[in-house]
């Protein structure tokens, strides 16, 4: 089997709401209204075709010349086996040794999901096979409430998805300490006692300021605290969780960066996504290093549409120490999808596909509708 076209479709849609998030600092940063993506669609010799997301591209990395940016991937597709992942991912890696944007790895992601879906399809086999098999078919989701300092907007969006059966939620702070506490006072109001509330600080506090303010919404029993401090010293990840009670959670898209952590003592929980790590065979890895390490893991988020979703389903769907609910909010955040059925949520959950390969089935008119 080798792929002989290659097709890139660039989408964008809006977002249920502005969202906005901290930075290193405390300030906040820009509020995301519409997100942007390409359809990777990789045809064979065979007749199948394969589906791959370059999900949520900062709007400062967008290719100017989609053309252009089309001629580069072929490069490393054209008269390719799909089987050859290993290869893939080591030649895009060195193609840019001076270090992957954003853009770049999840490009890359794209790939590696669009050649996993054709192993799959031609196997007659879901991915999550392909990858050592399945421990569940159900992923618990966490629902991200982003920064939002009018608290009746937030009561409504927790009230909406408790509602719906969400039992989890993860809080965007670290701007305003004040303005966290009272949401996260609501969320736990509101969601009772039962619900899973972790914050994600995203940078936004200071080594000094950290044990201080978990320790401040922790009378709101968290489940856990992610990015706290600015990730580069991952000493001071560690200073951190020596003074707290609450579990640290922390982004790991390297091996090189995940055996840091592990060597500073510094996370409790390895969150890994399949677009952070540029795909779902290196995102593998990183899941069983933290598996041998004993620590738990949790599936982040760059907030995916639902042929980025499945990719991280079928991940989510074989590790075996899932320690809290996983962040895939694509489905519900977006306001259009590309699927010809969207991705739905019941009770919290949603379900892994047991289709061959992905389960992708994209919807040519909504390529064209959403179309940028």
């Amino acid at each position: 089997m080798k792929i002989t076209s290659l097709k890139l479709h660039p989408v964008a849609t809006p977002r249920q709401y502005g969202t906005v998030i901290a930075k290193a600092g405390g300030q906040a940063r820009d509020v995301v209204q519409k997100s942007f993506f390409f359809l990777l669609e990789l045809q064979t010799d065979t007749g199948l075709t394969g589906w791959g997301e370059v999900s949520d591209i900062p709007v400062d990395e967008l290719p100017e010349d989609t053309a252009e940016f089309a001629d580069l991937i072929r490069v490393f597709t054209m008269d390719r086996s799909p089987y050859d992942v290993q290869r893939l991912h080591h030649e895009f890696t060195e193609h840019f040794e001076t270090g992957e944007g954003a853009l770049a790895r999840y490009t890359r992601c794209a790939l590696d999901a669009a050649f996993y879906d054709l192993q799959g399809q031609a196997a007659k086999r879901p991915v999550y096979d392909l990858i050592g098999g399945a421990v569940r078919r159900k992923i618990d989701i966490s629902w991200v409430a982003y920064i939002r300092e009018e608290e009746e907007l937030l009561a409504e969006e927790i009230r909406e998805k408790v509602a719906q059966g969400f039992h989890a939620f993860k809080l965007k702070v670290g701007v305003d300490i004040e303005l966290d506490e009272r949401r996260v006072a609501l969320t736990r109001e509101i969601g009772g006692k039962s619900v899973s509330i972790k914050v994600d600080a995203n940078e936004g506090w200071s080594v000094e300021d950290a044990p201080t303010y978990i320790e401040r919404l922790n009378k709101y029993r968290l489940d856990g605290v992610e990015t706290p401090v600015p990730r580069e010293n991952p000493e001071d990840i560690a200073a951190v969780r020596e003074q707290s009670d609450v579990l640290i959670l922390e982004h790991v898209s390297s091996p090189e960066f995940g055996l840091a952590l592990l060597q500073a003592n510094a996370v409790d929980v390895f969150n890994i996504s399949v677009p952070g790590c540029g795909g779902i065979w290196p995102a593998r890895q990183i899941v069983s290093l933290a598996e041998g390490a004993g620590l738990g893991i949790l599936i982040g988020s760059t907030v995916e549409l639902g042929p980025g979703s499945l990719g991280q389903l079928h991940l989510a769907s074989t590790v075996r120490n899932l320690t809290l609910p996983s962040d895939l909010i694509g489905p519900g955040m977006y306001v259009d999808d590309v699927l010809k059925t969207r991705l739905t949520y019941d009770k919290g959950q949603l379900a892994v596909p047991s289709a061959p390969g992905l389960g992708c089935e994209v919807d040519p008119a909504k390529l064209r509708r959403l179309a940028f």
